[in-house]
């Protein structure tokens, strides 16, 4: 990874696309992933979704129709809440839920001390699906 984009944070630009977007109509439901592992080899594809949520979040309908879209398709999705600075994380892993009320299951995976710990358990994720679709 180079420089300039290890470097790169939030975008005010797609922060305003996102608050106009919310004004088009009410029928133009959305919502958005914090973060997507990628894998290059041995197939290019989705390790997992993450979704970054603040200690109090709950997941929101739209959320639960994307984690079950994602899930259907083989992709795990976790919710991760903690200290971004440290990388003291709670990871959980969405196992499903109804969009109605919201109702969602989640399962403790980690805990994390730090981002090294984050790290291992990132790495872990990315050796599984390595393992899979390995030739």
């Amino acid at each position: 990874m180079n420089e300039y984009t290890r470097n790169q944070k939030g975008s005010p630009a797609r922060d305003e696309f996102k608050r106009r977007h919310k004004d088009l109509s009410n029928r133009f439901y959305a919502c958005d992933l914090d973060f997507v592992f990628v894998q290059k080899t041995p197939l290019p594809d989705i390790v997992a979704a993450i979704d970054y949520k603040a200690a109090n979040d709950g997941i929101t309908f739209s959320e639960v129709i994307a984690y079950n879209a994602l899930t259907r398709r083989g992709i795990p999705v976790f919710v991760v809440q903690g200290d971004p600075v440290l990388g003291r994380f709670a990871v959980y892993q969405y196992v499903g839920g109804h969009h109605g009320k919201p109702t969602y299951r989640i399962n403790h995976v980690v805990n994390t001390a730090d981002w090294a710990a984050f790290a291992r358990w990132e790495s872990s994720l990315r050796d599984e699906y390595e393992t899979r679709y390995k030739p």
